[in-house]
């Protein structure tokens, strides 16, 4: 299990870093979408904005805690909300086309969440108390 859980950490941590560094500043080319399209329209409010860099960089952070180890649970924080993000964006704007990264991302988050389940026991109680 413990290579399982290696492999996981180390494909969604390379996962976002690349994709997130690809947003801050773009690499990798990308098709432009359809006219008129719910993605067209998306991105035209999003892209100029410049939120998706402020999504960029916590796409490159949350992935670079995660490759590094032991601050992967602080890494998988950051991209929790990220990865429901991308399959809302898919399902809801793109109509389920393109979800598979965002599944396997997923997967992925959910396999290391489990790995590092003692790390998040706080979490998930009913009878939190702040420290004094």
């Amino acid at each position: 299990m413990k290579w399982l859980y290696l492999i996981c950490r180390i494909l969604l941590g390379l996962m976002f870093v690349v994709f997130g560094a690809n947003i801050i500043h773009p690499f990798m080319p990308t098709p432009p979408p359809p006219a008129g399209s719910p993605t067209e329209q998306f991105m035209a409010i999003m892209g100029p904005t410049g939120w998706m860099h402020h999504v960029g960089v916590f796409q490159l952070l949350g992935g670079l805690l995660v490759l590094i180890g032991g601050t992967a649970p602080l890494g998988l924080c950051i991209l929790g909300p990220i990865i429901v993000n991308i399959l809302i964006f898919h399902l809801v704007i793109m109509g389920g086309h393109g979800i598979g990264p965002g599944l396997v991302a997923a997967a992925l988050e959910i396999i290391l969440i489990y790995a590092y389940r003692s790390n998040f026991a706080g979490i998930f109680t009913y009878k939190a108390t702040p420290t004094l």
